[in-house]
């Protein structure tokens, strides 16, 4: 355990519009899981379980619903207390809402910073994804108040962000449930700032609030993003959330893409991702499913397209699964899913995360050759650049060799290279043998060829750059060191 609780900083934007910083100008590494149910799937002692595992593998943001009926229409903590007396958003329980404040707690306790949604967006549309419908639990008349209540509740909580929407996108089934919402984020300003913001009026205390909007992947349009149905005049949004989801064929650097070439510049990131062990498709009928592999490729490469950090996602987590709700589609325990191969892997990515400080790069595709951008997916190379020190990174979902053109990078005529494994955080020569050193190469005519250690389906890599020989750009690193793992003593299950 954490012997003591963890001062939280409240995160701001970057000057530049980039990325979030602590006060000091630090950039934050965000690396999210979608641990969505945990306040009424988990009891306390699974929780600390989670926690510490997830701080062992170098997540930094858990991403929690306040309101979920997704998983219990009931809304129910584990101690069967509802989260709605009489099912009236504005008869909260404070015995449901005082384990949520416990899980908040514990969670900074850990250092962990919590995106929180205030409601899940079946609660608004009164439409779950199985095509039943449901009486509308928020609506236009009530969504304000709650807003309210729930900011002032959590309003001196540091490290709480906030996002609104929740797998919906605010035009739903023809309905525009947008004037929702925008009472509920009016509702949180007062209730957070004390003013009176309205959702269409620019306003430096808006400024101080973070939200985003959660969106669904639109499966008729392909829209994914919080701006596909919002547009530049909701003053209360301040970051954009991509859904890139869970199919094989969204290339989510070109998402990420398309947020970052908008000419009011907000930070963007991908918030949900293709889950690990998620089908391939839906229905699941005859589905593959997810690997670690496609959870390595939405991380890499929507963050050398520009995203300010990454979410990761699996299928039996962000659901909790318990023993005796194993299925065909959940096939794991969310406590057996917490130890899989990609989520592993992700305190390799975090490493490079901090170690780089990749949010502060910009996307460099033009180092690259035209041809890459016709080549097929699994093929697609993703390229960024640091400007300050020249450093370049280039992401290759199936190895092979890169071409980087490195005049346009301001290099002479040698470079200094590095291979890094994300399947073991191990850097490797081109040759295939581990290595504590720099490989030093010949620039011809302005452009770096290099050859990585292996090639082919699921042998991603990254190649780093640099103008100077030096010490491995990423360094090993522990991010949690229990005594000892935390024992699991009931998987609640209504």
């Amino acid at each position: 355990m954490i012997q003591e609780e963890m001062t939280m900083e409240k995160l701001q934007i970057s000057k530049n519009g980039r990325y979030f910083t602590y006060p000091d100008g630090t950039p934050f590494v965000w690396l999210a899981d979608t641990a969505w149910t945990m306040p009424q799937r988990m009891k306390w002692d699974d929780v600390t379980y989670f926690m510490e595992e997830r701080k062992r593998q170098g997540f930094t943001v858990l991403q929690i619903v306040a309101l979920d009926p997704e998983r219990d229409i009931e809304m129910r903590n584990p101690t069967g207390e509802k989260a709605l007396l009489d099912d009236d958003l504005l008869t909260p329980n404070e015995r449901y809402f005082s384990y949520l404040d416990w899980i908040l707690d514990k969670a900074a306790e850990y250092g962990f910073y919590v995106l929180l949604l205030p409601v899940w967006g079946q609660l608004v549309v009164g439409h779950d994804w199985g095509g039943k419908t449901y009486e509308k639990t928020v609506t236009e008349a009530n969504a304000y108040q709650y807003g309210k209540w729930i900011g002032e509740r959590y309003k001196n909580k540091n490290h709480i962000l906030w996002c609104l929407g929740g797998d919906r996108q605010p035009i739903h089934l023809g309905v525009d449930y947008r004037p929702v919402w925008r009472k509920m984020a009016e509702g949180l300003a007062k209730g957070i700032t004390g003013k009176d913001l309205h959702y269409n009026r620019k306003d430096p205390a808006w400024e101080k609030l973070m939200i985003t909007y959660h969106a669904c992947h639109e499966r008729e349009t392909g829209e994914c993003s919080t701006m596909s149905y919002w547009t530049d005049e909701e003053a209360w949004i301040r970051f954009i959330m991509l859904q890139s989801g869970h199919g094989l064929e969204p290339k989510n650097y070109e998402l990420v893409k398309k947020e970052y070439d908008r000419q009011q510049v907000m930070p963007v990131w991908d918030g949900e991702p293709a889950y690990e062990m998620m089908p391939t498709s839906w229905p699941p009928v005859n589905a593959s499913f997810h690997g670690s592999w496609m959870v390595r490729k939405r991380a890499y490469w929507s963050l050398f397209a520009g995203s300010f950090g990454h979410t990761y996602g699996h299928c039996s987590v962000w659901c909790s699964i318990a023993e005796k709700e194993k299925n065909a589609v959940s096939r794991l325990t969310w406590y057996e899913a917490l130890k899989c191969e990609g989520a592993e892997q992700m305190k390799y990515l975090r490493a490079l995360m901090e170690d780089l400080r990749i949010m502060t790069y910009r996307p460099a595709q033009d180092l690259l050759p035209e041809e890459n951008d016709s080549v097929e997916m699994d093929l697609h190379r993703q390229c960024c650049l640091n400007e300050a020190d020249k450093t370049v990174c280039v992401y290759l979902p199936s190895g092979g060799t890169a071409e980087v053109d490195l005049r346009k990078a301001g290099y002479g005529d040698v470079a200094y290279i590095w291979w890094y494994d994300p399947r073991d955080g191990k850097f490797y020569t081109s040759d295939g043998k581990e290595t504590e050193n720099a490989q030093k190469m010949i620039v011809s005519a302005g452009k770096l060829q290099a050859e990585s250690p292996e090639a082919g389906k699921e042998k991603d890599w990254v190649l780093i750059v640099k103008k100077e020989d030096g010490e491995n750009p990423i360094c090993d690193k522990v991010y949690f060191d229990a005594e000892k793992e935390g024992q699991l003593k009931k998987v609640f299950v209504w």
